[in-house]
């Protein structure tokens, strides 16, 4: 067996003790590479079909063909898809560059070191 096999294999392990060991358990979707291939491991995991929610929290940011992409997965692989979104503060306009100025502001209250 490679290494990537071993890893594979480990990474089954623990995503199945997780769900066996907690209750009410779900998975982060954001549609990234990294939260993506998480989800084809719970694929393989529970033989093709993830037995808990998985959750997209929405921005409304994305590209047209990433949301695409979520829809076709969703389908494809009969996922149980939460989708969550801020109406509120979508609402009120809350776009990428006042997030990040918030979240450096926030850095600097929490006495970490910032440039910018």
């Amino acid at each position: 067996m490679d290494h990537l096999s071993r890893l594979e294999n480990k990474s089954i392990y623990i995503i199945r003790e997780a769900y066996y060991r907690f209750k009410n358990i779900a998975m982060l979707w954001s549609i990234g590479k990294d939260s993506t291939t998480l989800l084809w491991l719970c694929r393989k995991a529970f033989f093709g079909h993830i037995p808990f929610p998985i959750i997209h929290i929405d921005t409304s940011y994305k590209f047209p063909e990433m949301y695409q992409f979520r829809d076709q997965r969703v389908k494809e692989w009969n996922l149980n898809l939460l989708i969550a979104k801020n109406e509120e503060k979508l609402k009120e306009g809350m776009g990428q560059e006042r997030e990040a100025i918030r979240l450096l502001q926030r850095i600097e209250d929490e006495c970490f070191k910032t440039d910018h």
